[in-house]
């Protein structure tokens, strides 16, 4: 069985997960200290399932007894807390006994005509980092909240129906990555990652560099950032 190597997309959303996952992570008794990745969900047959991780590679949940209430989603990206078992699956590069699984906001592109941009908001926000893998574009992003439970952030990437083009950027496809805060007050700091999914606007990214994605900064107001395809992912 190959050694699974950390990417550096995991190490930096450790920093994230941490103060997250610390109480959930607390709740199992386990000997050997947990290894940490980042993958998709993939559903077999309705039932049987294993994750796709972002280096490419898969890996079999040989032992699932510390989340047996997990529900499954298809395409739900997450963070994966394992050991590795010795015993080899035909078909996977690895096998492991599964700790912990938290799953990462993984939604769809949505398409805003006018009427809606009220609703979808755009609130300041930073992207801090941003990768695509697979099928998704992954953005770490940092804002401002109140710390109150009951005040909920929607975040969203977008297609701006109305939007000119006067910023387009040959060879790339221009998205708009906003924020509702719902008028919760910027008292202090917080991160997080978010997965979009890239399905939605397949005919438009074929042949493509990557994309151009519009974000209304914490600082600096309107910016534009752009992340590339990979060649094997075009």
């Amino acid at each position: 069985m190959k050694k699974l190597r950390t990417t550096l997309a995991a190490f930096l959303l450790l920093l994230i997960a941490m103060p997250v996952l610390q109480s959930c992570l607390d709740d199992w008794d386990d000997d050997e200290r947990s290894s940490l990745t980042i993958g998709t969900v993939r559903i077999i047959d309705g039932k049987d399932y294993y994750f796709a991780l972002d280096e490419g590679s898969r890996m079999f949940p040989g032992d699932t007894a510390q989340v047996n209430n997990y529900t499954l989603v298809e395409g739900q990206r997450a963070f994966v807390y394992f050991n590795l078992l010795d015993e080899k699956v035909d078909g996977y590069d690895y096998n492991a006994k599964i700790n912990h699984v938290e799953n990462i906001l993984t939604k769809d592109i949505y398409f805003m005509p006018a009427e809606r941009a009220d609703s979808i908001g755009d609130d300041r926000i930073n992207i801090t980092n941003m990768w695509i893998t697979g099928n998704y574009l992954n953005i770490q992003y940092q804002l401002y909240h109140s710390n109150n439970n009951d005040k909920k952030h929607m975040l969203n990437l977008i297609v701006n129906e109305t939007s000119d083009g006067k910023n387009d950027k040959e060879g790339y496809v221009t998205l708009e990555f906003r924020q509702n805060a719902y008028d919760d007050e910027p008292l202090m700091p917080g991160q997080g990652l978010v997965s979009f999914k890239l399905d939605k606007i397949a005919d438009r990214i074929s042949g493509k560099t990557g994309l151009n994605i519009r974000v209304k900064s914490l600082y600096d107001g309107e910016r534009y950032m752009t992340v590339d395809f990979k060649k094997d992912e075009n």
